[in-house]
């Protein structure tokens, strides 16, 4: 056996064993109530793209508000229906049009 081969398989499981290490620590940290615990979530939070309505917190009741009010202005949206342009000729259409009123190009 190679003496370079052995040296880098036993950096890279030392490199993985410490990366595994750091993830348990980081779970260890953030799962705790402390200050520096709350930091920690905050920040894997914001690493990891969680958004902010599927976060747990203090704030449970403000978001739950701002969950209402969301429905709300969704079905408030969802009840007119959406205009652009046709691709074709620039005609303002809907989702519901099927082909455009002034060309008659197929839409999907």
């Amino acid at each position: 056996m190679n003496w370079i081969d052995i040296g880098a398989t036993t950096l890279v499981l030392l490199l993985a064993g410490a990366l595994i290490g750091a993830m348990f620590l980081i779970v260890r940290v953030a799962s705790g109530d402390s200050e520096s615990s709350k930091t920690v979530r905050d920040m894997v939070e914001t690493l990891f793209g969680t958004p902010a309505h599927l976060r747990s917190g203090s704030d449970s009741s403000s978001g739950q508000a701002d969950a209402v009010s969301n429905a709300k202005a969704a079905s408030g949206a969802s009840a007119a229906p959406f205009r652009e342009p046709c691709p074709a000729c620039g005609a303002e259409v809907t989702e519901r049009d099927a082909v455009c009123p002034s060309c008659e190009l197929r839409l999907l």
